[in-house]
């Protein structure tokens, strides 16, 4: 969490993503990831793991996170157009979504943490593989 705050992560988040709300009493962006980021590195594999550690985290001074409901709500306040992809051999048709801000984010992010440096080049190329789920909520 410290390391979090140095690196003034909460702050970049609202420079790539924006503001959060218009009342100025909703948790920003930087919070959110926070609350998710805090989740994932002391072993939750799911949002709902927020609300478990969500009460250990405010234990430390000065930090208050939002629990799986808002990180949830605002995750997809973040989403982006989708791209369908219609497949030729199949005639199926995906959708899938780029996120930019959250990859222009991500990005930032490790070059503050001096994973790389400004100037220097990096593949963000991934491939998709569209696999059917056959899931009630699956398109």
């Amino acid at each position: 969490m410290d390391v979090f705050s140095k690196l003034g992560f909460e702050k970049l988040t609202e420079t790539v993503v924006g503001k959060r709300g218009c009342s100025g009493k909703a948790y920003s962006y930087g919070r959110i990831f926070a609350s998710l980021f805090f989740s994932y590195l002391c072993g939750g594999e799911c949002l709902e793991d927020i609300n478990t550690l969500v009460g250990h985290f405010r234990q430390r001074q000065d930090t208050d996170l939002p629990g799986a409901d808002t990180v949830g709500r605002g995750l997809k306040e973040l989403s982006e157009k989708d791209i369908v992809y219609k497949s030729e051999s199949s005639g199926l048709s995906y959708r899938f979504n780029t996120a930019e801000k959250l990859n222009i984010l991500l990005l930032r992010m490790i070059r503050r943490m001096g994973i790389i440096k400004v100037g220097s080049h990096v593949n963000m190329d991934f491939d998709h593989r569209f696999i059917p789920a056959h899931k009630y909520d699956g398109r």
